[in-house]
C-alpha cells in the first residue's frame, strides 16, 4: 500500500471512530428490557412489599374460657364459702332473661333445703345479639352499668334485696345470668367474670 492509500484509508478510520464517538453518549445509560405494558426503565421499581398482617375492625379481649363444670367456676376457696354448703340440683326448666338464639353452655342449681339457693347459667349467643339482649335489660326491670373489673355490662333487676339478687353480666357473646336467695355470690361472680372473659 503507497503512502497516499495509506493516508486515506487512516482519515476514514479516523472519520467512522468520531462519528462513532459522536453517538455514544458521554454517561451511557442501561438498555431497558422491560416489555409492552411494563414500567418505564427510568421509573423507580417499588420494591416487593409482604401483605400486612389482617387486624380485627375493634380491638377485643381473648376468646371467652367457659369452665365444663359448676366445681370449676371461680377459685375454689370463694366458691366453698359461697355455695360448699349448697347441694346441686337438676338445673333444667328455669326460664331466665338470655340473648335470642341463645345457647346454654354451663347451668348450676346449688339449693340448701328452702333457706338458700344459687342459680347460675352461662349462655352464648352471637356478640350483637348479646348486645340486643342488653339493650333489652331495662325494659325487663333491670339496671345496667359497664364493669370496671372485667369490662362487660352489669344488669341488676330493680326491686332487689340483701336476701335475693338478680344479675345479668354479659360481654363478647357471653350471657351470665345469676340469681340467688339468702346467698351473697357477689366475690364469686366476680371471679367467675373473670375467668370466663379473661
Amino acid at each position: 500500500m503507497n503512502r497516499a492509500s495509506a493516508a486515506v484509508t487512516g482519515a476514514l478510520l479516523v472519520g467512522a471512530v468520531a462519528l462513532l464517538a459522536g453517538c455514544v453518549p458521554e454517561d451511557p445509560a442501561p438498555t431497558p428490557t422491560a416489555s409492552v405494558g411494563s414500567p418505564s426503565a427510568t421509573a423507580p421499581s417499588a420494591a416487593p412489599t409482604a401483605p400486612a398482617p389482617s387486624t380485627p375492625a375493634t380491638a377485643t379481649a381473648d376468646p371467652a374460657v367457659i369452665p365444663a363444670s359448676c366445681d370449676d367456676l371461680g377459685t375454689a376457696a370463694t366458691r366453698q364459702q359461697t355455695v360448699g354448703g349448697l347441694t346441686a340440683q337438676h338445673a333444667d326448666g328455669f326460664v331466665r332473661p338470655a340473648p335470642a338464639n341463645a345457647t346454654t353452655e354451663l347451668s348450676c342449681n346449688l339449693i340448701q333445703e328452702e333457706s338458700a339457693g344459687v342459680l347460675l347459667t352461662v349462655s352464648t349467643a352471637a356478640a350483637a345479639e348479646v348486645a340486643a339482649g342488653v339493650d333489652g335489660l331495662p325494659a325487663q326491670g333491670y339496671q345496667c352499668q359497664a364493669a370496671e373489673d372485667f369490662g362487660a355490662q352489669y344488669c341488676v333487676a330493680v326491686g332487689g334485696t340483701a336476701e335475693t339478687e338478680d344479675v345479668v353480666v354479659a360481654r363478647d357473646g357471653v350471657w351470665i345470668s345469676l340469681e340467688t336467695v339468702n346467698i351473697d355470690a357477689r366475690a364469686w361472680l366476680s371471679e367467675i367474670s373473670s375467668q370466663i372473659f379473661g
